[in-house]
């Protein structure tokens, strides 16, 4: 039998909902899954920037939803298995997966973020 580790369920968003990791958004990509303790997202980056990977934004394209400024930690950065041929046009870094562990969390904020869960995403994971 195989038990779910993870205090939080997992959810599959949107493949409209996107995360901008640091102040200055040096990373930046879709969002695979995510709960109310973190997400992962993955991302193409042309270099390794040192930035700030203490604040994460989580928005939709093409919609008004935007959470700013949500307290976060890096739990891991790790190569992700995508077909290189899919980047061979573009000079750039392969892509990553970021793994976010969300840090305290307003209560405004957390009510955004269920928001999102319940209204733009599917099933759980």
């Amino acid at each position: 039998m195989d038990f779910e580790k993870r205090k939080y369920q997992r959810f599959c968003p949107q493949r409209n909902a996107f995360a901008a990791l640091g102040r200055r958004y040096a990373k930046v990509g879709r969002i695979k899954d995510i709960s109310l303790g973190g997400l992962a997202f993955d991302y193409i980056s042309e270099s390794s920037t040192d930035s700030d990977s203490s604040r994460i934004d989580i928005f939709l394209i093409g919609d008004v939803f935007h959470l700013y400024n949500i307290p976060c930690e890096v739990v891991y950065e790790i190569p992700h298995s995508v077909p290189l041929e899919n980047y061979e046009s573009i000079k750039i870094s392969p892509p990553k997966r970021c793994g976010i562990k969300f840090g305290a969390l307003t209560d405004d904020d957390l009510a955004q973020l269920k928001f999102f869960l319940e209204l733009h995403s599917k099933s759980p994971v």
